[in-house]
């Protein structure tokens, strides 16, 4: 998608053009000056810069082989060798009582699949692995929370008897190591040609990822794809052995690449929004068809989901790949994951238009929908029981909660507009009309005017509570200016030096702290969604620039502890979590600004944020083709704005005004001055940002003040 761009020498011109407009006393001329100025720069498409594939974090090759050998003990001769993999050397263990010989492979990043080793030679002895994510964990490092939430190896160890030479493989995948521990377990000596991981999860190196961002800030770059990295290694490819017997047919986002290893509904509403910015949206579709095909009866806490489609109920929070070839067993977790389902399947349909799928599961919608609805009590708030009240952070509540009213605004907004789609005009008017009944009620008796916050709940009052409040700003139950004064009270209340905290001090009964990438998410689009770009960058480069910058590195963690760490233990995080890739969604629909108006984007919207960067591009693939985004700016002087789209869409551009006043040129002509549109031109003011309507093709806009 290259294109033309402003040579050195034009740029120079401009420069200067620009800096003669500012320096004149002449308001005639600088106006003049400025207008021509914009128009010279938006006859000039920003050139795409090609530095971005150098952030990609995915394995150059299938095979992935050790970088370095750390921690030898016993007798190991020559250890470096497995970290030179075809250079003719050797490396040799011998264990013939005493010390078992061991030593520690670091593969540089965190990666998953089987583990492999070449034997030159044995006198037959029995090799054991054991892995972990992080350096500070190995040896204790759980794999699985629950027997049933496993795909794969749900132990941290394997063991390969080394009878003879040749290769040996593990059966089974490990979902996430950077870290490997070899030990002779067995008297006898083994001589390893090689040590490597075969990587089983979906590796998109530059030449097939489908999105991509690059931008000024080298941090903003690394944290983006960071994001889509640690959603590859939650893609489980079809094809893939997860238990003797027993192969995957789908194409499925996984909750965390080490634990649990299953898909869950709660999961969804982010990584499903970082699929459709850096991958395929055939992993949400698919991933999502597991919930909308098994209904459930009831919505406690890992409940077999074994219900009538055709008698209201709840759908299972989450799926598992483990039983057999041909059925994926799944269970119900809480009310809150059974109704994120419904908004996770308007965002496929949204991003994909892909009607026939949301008509194929509407009885599950109706179902879900139903048995929400017998949930509502006299006071017009949805009440949840404690058997229902599991939460994302694997909290129990009950009463009448702030979040699951909001997740319930979410739902019923979702499936309006999706009936809509299908032509059920009468359950579009319910579910809206309930969306708007309950919003009624949280604000009346959920907002404490002492905190300028909601209350987690109408039993539980006056602490801060982060699920609550950014889920009821993302649902609109918070308008615009309420939405603000949230935001600016929970950077006073929930800051801390890894970001934001999930609950503020001291918790209240029930409620666990501790700072959670994935809620974060969420806090981040809020901050986006009411216009403050400067406090979303900021909790983005604290809170995920922090976990990347540590063990494992390049990949963003389950939650942060509070004292800084992922979680240890035998049922350790997963440092690799799809659920808190957020940033990766939040830069590309926000910073460049794209998304879609209309289902499929066959309208879309181009709405930059630039906070303080001086200039990002990037591109978005869409079933119509891609969208490319490229922009630049000089402090509060200029901006100017290339948009790239299919042919046979249209959608309307936001070119901010970095300040009062200016003129904005598009390819040549000037279309806005005098803070009003050029005549024979469709545009308006909304808020900082002047709005114009755009065909397919490309287009480059120049505001210049």
């Amino acid at each position: 998608m290259s294109t033309r761009g402003l040579g050195v020498v034009g740029a120079a011109l401009a420069m200067a053009a620009l800096s003669a407009s500012v320096a004149s006393g002449n308001a005639g001329r600088e106006r003049a000056s400025g207008a021509g100025l914009a128009r010279q720069l938006s006859r000039h498409p920003i050139r795409e810069r090609h530095g971005w594939s150098r952030y990609d974090e995915a394995p150059t090759n299938a095979v992935v082989r050790p970088l370095r050998v750390l921690q030898v003990a016993g007798n190991v001769k020559n250890p470096q060798a497995l970290s030179h993999p075809g250079s003719g050397q050797t490396t040799t263990l011998t264990y013939l009582g005493g010390t078992q010989p061991s030593l520690v492979l670091d593969y540089g990043r965190d990666v998953g699949g089987t583990a492999t080793f070449d034997i030159a030679a044995t006198t037959g002895t029995t090799i054991q692995t054991t892995y972990s994510e992080t350096l500070a964990n190995l040896g204790n490092d759980g794999a699985s929370t629950v027997g049933l939430f496993h795909s794969g190896n749900g132990q941290r160890t394997d063991s390969f008897p080394a009878a003879a030479p040749g290769v040996v493989t593990a059966p089974l995948i490990q979902g996430g190591e950077r870290y490997e521990r070899v030990t002779l377990t067995t008297p006898g000596t083994v001589t390893l040609r090689s040590a490597a991981i075969n990587f089983s999860p979906l590796r998109e190196t530059p030449s097939v990822m489908r999105g991509h961002f690059l931008s000024s800030d080298d941090l903003l770059n690394r944290i983006w794809y960071a994001g889509a990295y640690t959603l590859n290694l939650n893609q489980m490819t079809p094809g893939t052995t997860v238990e003797p017997g027993a192969v995957n047919g789908l194409h499925l986002i996984l909750d965390g690449a080490k634990r649990d290893r299953a898909v869950w509904s709660g999961d969804h509403v982010i990584s499903d929004l970082t699929d459709y910015y850096a991958s395929d949206p055939v992993w949400a579709r698919d991933s999502n068809s597991l919930f909308l095909e098994h209904p459930a009866s009831e919505a406690g806490a890992a409940v077999p989901a074994e219900g009538d489609m055709s008698q209201p109920g709840p759908l299972p929070g989450a799926c598992t790949p483990n039983v057999n070839l041909d059925h994926y067993g799944c269970v119900t977790w809480s009310a809150t994951y059974s109704m994120v389902v419904m908004t996770a399947l308007y965002h496929y349909y949204l991003y994909t238009g892909d009607r026939r799928f949301v008509r194929q599961h509407w009885q599950a919608v109706v179902r879900q929908m139903e048995w929400d609805a017998q949930h509502i009590g006299s006071d017009g708030l949805f009440s949840v029981t404690a058997h229902e009240g599991a939460d994302w952070n694997v909290d129990v509540h009950s009463g009448e909660l702030t979040y699951v009213n909001a997740v319930y605004v979410q739902a019923l907004q979702s499936t309006a507009k999706l009936a809509t789609a299908l032509g059920h005009r009468a359950q579009a008017k319910e579910w809206s009309a309930a969306a708007t009944a309950v919003t009624k009620a949280v604000n009346r008796q959920l907002w404490n005017p002492k905190t300028h916050v909601y209350d987690a709940s109408t039993s539980q009052r006056g602490a801060v509570v982060q699920d609550a409040n950014v889920t009821a700003i993302l649902a609109g139950i918070a308008g615009r200016s309420r939405a603000r004064r949230i935001l600016k009270v929970l950077q006073r209340r929930l800051g801390s030096k890894y970001g934001p905290l999930d609950v503020s001090s001291p918790a209240p009964s029930g409620y666990t702290q501790h700072v959670s990438p994935y809620m974060g998410s969420f806090h981040v689009l809020a901050d986006l969604t009411a216009g403050d770009e400067a406090a979303a960058l900021s909790t983005i480069r604290r809170e995920w620039g922090f976990m990347i910058r540590h063990d494992p590195g390049g990949v963003e963690w389950e939650r942060i502890q509070p004292n800084g760490i992922p979680a240890g233990g035998p049922i350790a995080d997963s440092s690799a979590h799809a659920w808190s890739t957020g940033p990766t969604a939040a830069l590309s629909m926000y910073v460049l600004g794209v998304r879609p108006a209309s289902p499929g984007y066959r309208h879309w919207t181009v709405g930059p944020q630039p906070g303080d960067l001086r200039w990002a591009q990037g591109v978005v693939q869409t079933r119509r083709g891609p969208i490319g985004v490229r922009w630049r700016r000089k402090a509060r002087k200029l901006f100017v704005l290339t948009v790239l789209a299919p042919r046979g869409t249209s959608g309307k551009v936001a070119v901010p005004l970095l300040r009062r006043g200016g003129t904005i040129a598009r390819s040549g002509k000037i279309v806005w001055s005098h803070n009003r549109p050029a005549p024979g031109v469709h545009a308006h003011r909304v808020g900082t940002t002047v709005v114009f309507a755009q065909h397919g093709g490309r287009s480059t806009y120049a505001w210049v003040r």
